[in-house]
């Protein structure tokens, strides 16, 4: 019977792959509140430089003397790379929310795809598994009525062989050998064999039967 704490390996497989989507999609959401805190701070950054800029100009316009608006002329040099500068991080902080965005839309879609298709094979291995537990339930109740037609005497010679012969008790002669230990039946025992149906092996003590030829 199938054992239903080992899966079979493509639902192994999906479920690792599951597994290691949904690892995945728990660091991208970290990742995704980073990156919208860094963007966040950014697009501040941003405003605060222009507006920074802007001042800038306005001081400059109003400059009157050469040193006066030499130093405005620097202080609005400095707030246009300020601004250069945040304009460049602001980017890369869209760019990195975007290919998170993409890779999480991605990563949910593939998921949902092996789920799908995990509880598909789930179902089937479960169809598989009860009728395993009723087929064995129905080969017990069968073997329950053949012991319950043999002498107590014969059932217990025949569980100890059984058991001395590893689930091996009962095999076919082929070519007039015993296929439980390879011996080869004399004459008389494979004629007897033949007009009774079955017989005793003189060397396993196994229960001999005849392979049908067809």
């Amino acid at each position: 019977m199938r054992d239903l704490s080992s899966l079979p390996p493509e639902m192994a497989s999906l479920d690792a792959s599951i597994k290691a989507a949904q690892k995945r999609l728990s660091a991208i959401d970290i990742g995704l509140g980073q990156a919208k805190a860094r963007f966040e701070d950014a697009e501040n950054e941003q405003q605060q430089a222009v507006k920074a800029e802007a001042a800038a100009r306005k001081d400059l316009k109003a400059s009157t003397h050469k040193v006066q608006y030499t130093a405005a002329m620097r202080s609005l040099e400095e707030k246009e790379r300020l601004i250069e500068t945040t304009r460049r991080a602001q980017a890369q902080c869209e760019t990195d929310l975007q290919s998170m965005e993409g890779e999480l839309a991605a990563l949910n879609e593939a998921q949902g795809q092996d789920k799908l298709r995990f509880d598909e094979l789930h179902e089937i291995f479960l169809a598989e598994h009860e009728n395993q537990v009723v087929a064995k339930a129905r080969l017990t109740e069968q073997i329950a009525v053949l012991e319950g037609r043999l002498e107590p005497a014969a059932l217990n010679k025949f569980n100890r062989l059984m058991q001395g012969k590893k689930g091996r008790a009962v095999v076919p002669m082929e070519n007039d050998v015993c296929t439980g230990c390879n011996t080869k039946l004399r004459k008389p025992l494979i004629y007897k064999l033949r007009a009774e149906g079955s017989i005793i092996c003189e060397s396993c003590q196994r229960i001999l039967f005849e392979k049908s030829l067809e």
